[in-house]
């Protein structure tokens, strides 16, 4: 009894901190900084590809590890308190809620794939370095589609659930990153299709790809711009 109860405190405990830590708004923070208000450009969502595409490609490259960071750290803190390995999973979710709905920008956030990697790297980092390589190299060759970052994910999870199924390797905690995978990409596919309709926003893109990459440049954009979708200039 004794031993559930501890079980039960240092989950709440894992949960609650894995939350703020999701929260914190790193995209909002750096985008800051350069003068960016990063709800009211791009895709109007604080994730890596709006702040990489729409602020700066080394400020967003700053995001993205700040974000897969957030998930990352939720998992060791999990451990280090003493979370059972079946469990730690759960924190995960509760990070990836946080960047979801941060307390710090009243309750608005990104689309959750960037701290979901870092969960994914956390619990298993063999089969994940594999997947986020070849889900990258998918996001560079789909660069063109306002899609790019969801397809990047789901090759992804595919290549981890398809390698994890067939060499018998941590099946039911692949299965479970896989779910956890498909509820972001579900969300982040229906929170795309309400912002399709959105009003004229003001886009801040990098205008020279190959020298300046944080030259801002202020530009119009419409439903276009959809995940950050730059309008000219590619990775």
């Amino acid at each position: 009894m004794i031993d559930d109860l501890d079980i039960i405190l240092s989950m709440i405990m894992a949960v609650t901190a894995s939350y703020f830590l999701g929260a914190i708004p790193f995209a909002q923070i750096a985008s800051r900084i350069k003068g960016v208000d990063v709800f009211t450009t791009g895709s109007t969502q604080a994730g890596t590809a709006n702040v990489f595409f729409n602020v700066g490609r080394r400020t967003g490259a700053l995001v993205f590890v700040g974000d897969i960071a957030k998930g990352g750290t939720a998992v060791f803190m999990s451990s280090a308190l003493g979370i059972p390995p079946d469990l730690i999973l759960i924190a995960g979710v509760a990070a990836i809620i946080g960047h979801w709905k941060s307390v710090f920008t009243g309750f608005r956030g990104g689309d959750g794939m960037a701290p979901l990697m870092g969960v994914a790297l956390a619990l298993t980092p063999s089969l994940s370095v594999l997947g986020v390589a070849v889900g990258l190299a998918t996001i560079v060759l789909m660069r063109h589609s306002p899609l790019r970052s969801t397809w990047g994910i789901a090759v992804c999870f595919v290549v981890m659930f398809a390698i994890s199924q067939y060499y018998q390797i941590e099946r039911d905690l692949v299965t479970g990153l896989t779910i956890l995978a498909s509820l972001v990409l579900i969300r982040s596919m229906l929170t795309r299709r309400r912002r399709v309709s959105s009003t004229t926003h003001i886009v801040y893109r990098d205008t020279d790809e190959n020298i300046d990459f944080e030259d801002d440049s202020v530009v119009e954009s419409g439903s276009a711009s959809d995940l950050g979708q730059p309008h000219s200039g590619h990775l």
